[in-house]
């Protein structure tokens, strides 16, 4: 096969942060070549110099051994290059029809002929075996993995050489994730190259012909994929120092919370969608909760924080009922909730890291006359860049200009920077390399150990089995059941999410929690 895109000498800086230095590999057609390193490793600066969005200060990207001279997004689309980001550029208030078809083309009388572009909308999704999904539902009304296809397939229908895919997964549940490998394997088949980003060792393993891993902007090494490779391989290459041969172990023995319930939730639900739930939360207790995508997760946790409205139920916080459940009174209770979509919540992202940090504690960190004491504002944020490892050039930088694993470590601090009592984390490591998930991983377990209460809501059941005391299962918009630290098996969760049952793993019956 020959080299569809070559990289040369590629380097580019911003400021004093060097970003890539002297990066030289090939890419070869029809293939899924992964880019793989930790947040900060130049992974983002890569793929946004091949889609045009930056120039480089030195080095080539040819196509076809064609020199690109222009770096535009515009001029790479237009010589077949396309990107799908991980924070998702699609139009909510279109259909799906009209998302994987911007520019139309179908027309009729000079009107748009809305019969074929249902219809060849249609053959594409039954293609990729996306029938669920109607040419003429409103994206809107679509899952974060229904939105994910569809900007896909927009790629798709302009004839791409090159797709670049960053963080496809990093939203999705094991069941999508799967849907999403097939459909790669089958552009793949059709001669389609695929740059590929991810953290997810196991995908990566599973997918790629070749792995090409950046290390502080530089260049380590390119692995030809084989029986041989294994996810141990790739962190030694990411981070230079050795790993154990998993990236998570499960926990066996659940942390020194008490008996003391800080959270809990009595019939919580809504008309025609969440059904009644019950749970508690102890002092000092990571409670996990997982469920494949509809099955309810996204709705209770936005639900018990006041994101989304309830028709019955309660929410007790120390014992107190918090008569109208809404973010302003949970953070005046000292709860703090993770957002999971960074782009739409959680992070101001045009105002620099310090101010964002600085938000929830503005009482403390200002005197009696709402003066801010920017040396103390200063110190904190610097030690959680510290705490996190935070790649950013000044403490004046933006979110919107840093990596996204960045961002969900900023986003993180934000949630934890007012030392909450009881924090409800959603999607705790999205986006996050392997040495930042353990660094995370530890920190939420050192507060739960300081008697914090922690529920955590993943769609990753590794990170789930290694963090949580206890796993509460949800399917069909209810809780199915719980399993507890010691009885964890994928198999048994797995079961829960998709079969239901009759009786929890380790502890009390199905829903008594």
């Amino acid at each position: 096969m020959r080299d569809i895109l070559t990289i040369k000498n590629l380097s580019k800086s911003f400021g004093v942060v060097k970003a890539l230095v002297d990066v030289s590999f090939s890419v070869t057609e029809g293939e899924i070549h992964t880019v793989l390193g930790e947040n900060g490793a130049g992974k983002s600066t890569l793929v946004k110099i091949i889609s045009g969005e930056e120039a480089p200060d030195s080095g080539t990207v040819e196509l076809e051994g064609q020199t690109i001279r222009t770096f535009t997004p515009f001029s790479a689309q237009k010589m077949g290059i396309y990107m799908v980001h991980q924070e998702l550029a699609v139009f909510e208030n279109l259909t799906v029809a009209e998302n994987i078809f911007p520019n139309y083309n179908f027309k009729k009388f000079r009107k748009i002929d809305y019969k074929k572009l249902y219809e060849e909308t249609g053959r594409k999704l039954e293609l990729f075996g996306l029938k669920t999904i109607n040419p003429d539902t409103p994206l809107s009304s679509v899952t974060l993995a229904g939105q994910q296809m569809v900007e896909i397939l927009r790629c798709i229908v302009a004839n791409p050489k090159v797709i670049i895919l960053d963080e496809p997964t990093s939203g999705l549940n094991n069941q999508d994730s799967d849907l999403l490998m097939g459909i790669l394997k089958k552009l793949k088949s059709e001669g389609i190259t695929i740059i590929y980003i991810s953290h997810r060792l196991q995908e990566i393993v599973e997918i790629s012909d070749r792995i090409t891993v950046l290390r502080d902007g530089r260049l380590i090494t390119t692995i030809t994929n084989s029986d041989s490779v294994t996810e141990n391989d790739l962190i030694n290459n990411m981070v230079g120092r050795d790993f154990s041969n998993s990236l998570y172990r499960i926990k066996t023995e659940a942390g020194a919370q008490s008996s003391e319930t800080v959270f809990e939730v009595k019939g919580l639900s809504n008309k025609n969608g969440l059904k009644p739930v019950d749970l508690q939360l102890a002092r000092g207790e990571i409670l996990g909760v997982f469920g494949l995508e509809g099955s309810g997760v996204h709705e209770l946790s936005r639900m018990m924080y006041g994101l989304l409205h309830k028709d019955s139920g309660s929410v007790f916080v120390k014992n107190k009922k918090i008569e109208k459940i809404n973010p302003r009174n949970m953070i005046l209770e000292n709860v703090m909730y993770l957002n999971n979509n960074r782009k739409l919540a959680g992070l101001l992202l045009n105002l620099p890291v310090t101010d964002n940090l600085s938000l929830p504690v503005l009482s403390k960190i200002s005197n009696k006359f709402g003066f801010i004491n920017f040396a103390y504002r200063n110190k904190l944020t610097v030690d959680f860049i510290n705490r996190f490892s935070i790649v950013l050039p000044s403490l004046s930088a933006k979110p919107l200009n840093l990596s996204g694993g960045n961002q969900q470590k900023v986003m993180l601090s934000v949630c934890l920077v007012p030392e909450p009592d009881i924090v409800i984390i959603n999607e705790p490591t999205r986006g996050i390399d392997v040495g930042a998930k353990t660094e995370i991983h530890n920190f939420l377990l050192e507060i739960a150990a300081k008697g914090v209460g922690v529920m955590i809501f993943s769609s990753e059941l590794p990170e789930l089995m290694s963090l949580s005391d206890r796993i509460l299962v949800m399917k069909n918009m209810a809780l199915t059941g719980e399993i507890k630290c010691g009885s964890y098996t994928e198999q048994a969760i797995m079961r829960l999410a998709t079969v239901g049952g009759a009786a929890s793993v380790g502890g009390a019956a199905s829903g008594a929690v």
